[in-house]
């Protein structure tokens, strides 16, 4: 018998984070414009959906193509998004400087519209990688999975903005997050958020074959 070292699960593994750090340099690189953040989550996410299926094929040939593709609607989705956290958050502050319960409730309720946005964010870039719709359909599907799927919603949520708190703790976990962020960081959360959205994506893909079977 022969031993293939290209079947070794540490090879494998190697492989993958190589790939994962590959990708994470092109996702930093895409992102620098600021107004192309959108399409390239959406490509980095059209490759990490696959990788955790284990079909990723071509990793460089598959985010520009992703990026290429999905540019004007993950666009508008990142724009749109953005300028609504923006005022929020601009809002969350006014309402900070307003004494007594009235400024307690507001900053509650702009936290709250806070984590809704945080949480369609999260949805859309996955949904639009993954499906063929319109702009206002992808963000309304990412609203009905915010609620619908709301303890993946939450575990997601806590992922990412964990990994942000974790960092900006004190002085010496930024000073190690700095470069772990530029190797891998955002590729690592991506991948455990495309493990979490294929249970999410279940919902859609049970009823395309519930379609298929009537048809």
């Amino acid at each position: 018998m022969r031993f293939n070292i290209t079947d070794n699960v540490i090879v494998r593994a190697l492989n993958k984070i190589c790939d994962m750090v590959c990708l994470n340099v092109l996702w930093l690189i895409c992102c620098i414009p600021i107004i192309t953040i959108g399409a390239s989550t959406t490509a980095l996410y059209t490759i990490m959906l696959k990788m955790v299926k284990n079909e990723e094929g071509y990793i460089f040939r598959g985010f520009f193509k992703a990026f290429k593709s999905n540019f004007k609607q993950s666009t508008i989705i990142w724009i749109i998004l953005l300028l609504l956290g923006i005022v929020c958050w601009f809002d969350y502050r006014v309402a900070g400087v307003l004494p007594g319960a009235a400024g307690f409730v507001l900053r509650t309720i702009f936290l709250l519209l806070g984590f809704l946005l945080l949480s369609v964010m999260i949805y859309a870039f996955p949904l639009t990688a993954r499906y063929e719709n319109t702009t206002r359909a992808t963000l309304r599907n990412a609203l009905i999975l915010t609620v619908g799927r709301l303890p993946y919603t939450v575990l997601m949520v806590v992922v990412t903005v964990g990994a942000v708190i974790v960092s900006l703790w004190n002085t010496a976990t930024l000073m190690f997050a700095i470069p772990l962020w530029f190797l891998i960081g955002g590729s690592l959360i991506t991948w455990i958020n495309s493990y979490i959205l294929r249970r999410v994506f279940l919902i859609f893909e049970d009823n395309e074959n519930s379609t298929e079977e009537k048809e």
